[in-house]
């Protein structure tokens, strides 16, 4: 969190220096720095209560809140940065008027505008996966996949009304979670809660779930694997299930799990579909899985951060083809805390797996 800080109060004091450059006067600058360290102050205090676990000093759906607001306030001056740089950029770093600051505060707003639109703008995103490993008489089996839902925060009823119905219009076969689905005080979460469980009841061949990073975070403080079975999901972790004639194969959240240990001989013949939160091949998936649905990055959330994330985990956004099989990492549901994204679409991915 401290890099984060840093790096606002740096873009801070550019804008500032642009500011006053421009002519704005010196109680409005100031107005503005005080108002902008408090939020960074809140955000600091409310993160020390969320890795101390310890909310004697605000309520904890108040400190999710508070987080949420400072993380959005971090994306926004940021976003300030790079615009008055911009519009530096773009007049050769001549003296800063008033003009430029309106264009730059303008196209501030303009992109912070779009990046909270794009955030619950949640669209379904079709692949198609063909198999000879069908079991007989079945033609097609259609799989409704979500990841990084993370509710809590800033995430609104609204948004989960628009994507549960995107769930509920594909029909799904099987419905899967891939983790980091619940994400703060979910006593304020009840009708989210029950839409989770009606998804779930419609599912015609069942729905399962794993666990992502945030389900194990302790500032939770809730049984987070307690409410996802209560909702109707089938929790695998390091386990197997046969649904609709093909293995579902369950991975604990961890880096590079592994495959080989959970399958048995049989699974050879069927199609084996991997559920794991976090992108990367296990070191013995060679031939093992014919598709493993992963989350986790957000699509990076801001472009062209999914690069650099994907680069980290050796993985590839989207379709590829891996280690005999085929992987699919998805952009995510939600979002983490800060309620915008910028140009990477949020999905419901509804995969359809088809006879070869």
């Amino acid at each position: 969190m401290s890099w984060y800080i840093t790096m606002t109060l740096g873009a801070l004091w550019y804008i500032c220096r642009k500011l006053k450059e421009a002519g704005v006067p010196k109680f409005l600058l100031n107005v503005f720095v005080l108002l902008i360290i408090f939020c960074l102050a809140m955000g600091y205090e409310t993160q020390f209560d969320f890795e101390m676990a310890e909310y004697d000093i605000f309520p904890f759906h108040f400190s999710e809140i508070v987080r949420a607001v400072n993380l959005n306030v971090i994306i926004i001056t940021l976003y300030g940065f790079l615009s008055f740089f911009g519009v530096s950029l773009i007049t050769r770093f001549r003296a800063f008027t008033k003009r430029k600051a309106a264009c730059a505060v303008v196209l501030m707003i303009i992109v912070t505008g779009y990046s909270m639109f794009e955030a619950y703008y949640v669209q379904p995103r079709y692949v198609t996966i063909p198999t000879s490993k069908l079991p007989e008489g079945t033609d097609r089996i259609r799989i409704v996949f979500m990841a990084d839902i993370h509710i809590g925060g800033l995430y609104t009823l609204k948004h989960f009304e628009r994507v549960m119905k995107i769930v509920d219009d594909e029909k799904p076969d099987i419905l899967l979670l891939g983790g980091d689905t619940l994400d703060g005080d979910m006593s304020c979460r009840k009708r989210e809660l029950e839409m989770l469980k009606e998804a779930a009841g419609k599912a015609r061949y069942g729905a399962f779930a794993v666990n992502g990073n945030h389900e194990h975070y302790i500032i939770l403080d809730v049984d987070v694997e307690g409410i996802i079975r209560e909702c109707g999901y089938d929790l695998l972790i390091n386990e197997r299930r046969e649904a609709a004639g093909i293995t579902i194969l369950g991975l604990e959240d961890i880096h590079y799990g592994w495959i080989r240990p959970y399958l048995e001989p049989e699974d050879a013949e069927r199609f084996v579909l991997v559920l794991k939160h976090r992108p990367g091949v296990p070191e013995d998936a060679e031939g093992r899985f014919d598709l493993m649905l992963s989350g986790h990055t957000h699509g990076g959330q801001f472009w062209p951060l999914g690069y650099f994330k994907n680069m980290a985990l050796n993985s590839v956004q989207g379709l590829s083809k891996k280690a005999g099989g085929y992987v699919y990492v998805s952009n995510g549901v939600g979002f983490n805390q800060a309620m915008m994204r910028l140009f990477v679409l949020p999905e419901v991915t509804v995969i359809d797996i088809v006879r070869e």
